[in-house]
């Protein structure tokens, strides 16, 4: 991930977590929160495990932002479940858009 890129969803992680305070300690757990998500949901949405979440990524932004609290939690067992349906109908978004722009195994 790039180091813009990593400072942007760091911030957003930090306000979707309403984290005001500056510390080194949360700013490094939010990083590894960040690059632990990044890498399970962008498998499972059909992205790669190196992809870099942003705003364009639509419902999967909220994904991974959701995502973020519950692994911050702890919970992301409980995010799986509680968003299996989400994650299932983005993922059809995802892999049929790739497919679409001839960057998915259309051919398979």
């Amino acid at each position: 991930m790039d180091a813009d890129a990593r400072t942007d969803s760091l911030e957003a992680v930090k306000r979707k977590l309403n984290v005001t305070w500056e510390s080194d300690e949360t700013d490094n757990r939010l990083y590894d929160v960040v690059e632990t998500v990044s890498a399970v949901l962008g498998m499972r949405l059909g992205y790669g495990p190196s992809h870099t979440f942003t705003r364009d990524d639509g419902e999967a932004w909220g994904l991974f932002l959701n995502a973020c609290l519950y692994e911050f939690s702890d919970a992301l067992d409980d995010f799986w479940a509680n968003y299996a349906g989400d994650v299932m109908a983005c993922r059809l978004v995802v892999t049929s858009a790739a497919e679409g722009e001839g960057c998915g195994d259309a051919e398979a």
